[in-house]
């Protein structure tokens, strides 16, 4: 796979596989690599170098097994190799933004927003042996540790020095979303592998349009749309977005696709109300 026409062929036909398919990191790479072809040919190193911090963690977290084993152990040693020896930090800062901010940029630089340092966390735990999983929480993209006795914690990759139990959870929540909102159950479901990396793109792609860059949060949601079709939203938000660039019919061909599939009714309604107004536009 060395160009762009082999690249939108193996995302396209990882959307029409199972789940258990996609790698997310890998994934997420590729990606980055239809808006920077130059990206492509490193790809391998990348990997490569998350397979190498993997068996770091993996023989810290082996470190005083004898002990019994303890999440507590995993976590340290996830964090303490990912962000202390290697020097991975989260990017809270958004005047330090730039263009580049895609998950090959990350791991080239070794830093980048909370939900792509997330993202390799988890990849690098799972390399690792480590049972790990990404929360479906609303507001930030947290990990799940589980040790064989089945202790369980919570990360926060913006601050994952802290553990964070149930006050915490709910006042990060509340935060962000509003006092009103509480704690789910819904909250806490893991996320599968299409539903991960859609969450952690669509974080690039807000960072893409608070940089101006339409053009590539178009092409990010288009890349997704070839790995996960059948999502409503992501349809929606590439007709909206060819509308703004001002390609009508773009935007028609899109809505045509969230109205075969949306189940809400009035977003239907509403996407149809503006299909009509566009066909009747003079071109």
């Amino acid at each position: 796979m060395t160009d762009a026409a082999g690249l939108r062929r193996r995302l396209a036909d990882l959307g029409r596989q199972d789940d258990a398919a996609i790698a997310p990191v890998e994934t997420a790479l590729w990606l980055a690599a239809q808006a920077r072809p130059g990206a492509l040919a490193a790809i391998p190193s990348h990997l490569a170098d998350l397979s190498t911090l993997a068996d770091t963690v993996r023989a810290a977290a082996q470190n005083g097994e004898s002990d019994g084993a303890t999440v507590e152990r995993h976590a340290a040693a996830l964090t303490g190799a990912v962000l202390c020896r290697h020097g991975f930090q989260p990017r809270v800062d958004e005047r330090d933004e730039d263009e580049d901010g895609d998950l090959c940029a990350v791991i080239e630089r070794r830093c980048g927003d909370p939900d792509s340092l997330g993202l390799v966390m988890l990849d690098i735990a799972r390399r690792a042996g480590l049972n790990a999983e990404a929360l479906a929480f609303p507001c930030r993209l947290l990990l799940r540790i589980e040790d064989e006795s089945g202790r369980r914690l919570i990360l926060n990759p913006a601050d994952a020095s802290r553990r964070l139990d149930t006050p915490d959870l709910r006042a990060l929540l509340k935060a962000v979303r509003g006092l009103a909102h509480e704690l789910e159950p819904s909250h806490f479901t893991p996320l599968d592998n299409r539903a991960l990396l859609v969450r952690v793109q669509m974080t690039q792609k807000q960072r893409l349009l608070r940089l101006g860059r339409l053009d590539r949060a178009l092409a990010l949601v288009e890349g997704l749309l070839l790995i996960a079709p059948d999502l409503p939203p992501l349809w929606r938000e590439a007709g909206l977005m060819h509308l703004r660039q001002g390609n009508p019919r773009g935007a028609v061909a899109a809505l045509e696709q969230f109205v075969i599939r949306t189940s809400d009714l009035p977003a239907r309604a509403r996407a149809l109300s503006l299909m009509a107004e566009l066909k009747s536009r003079p071109h």
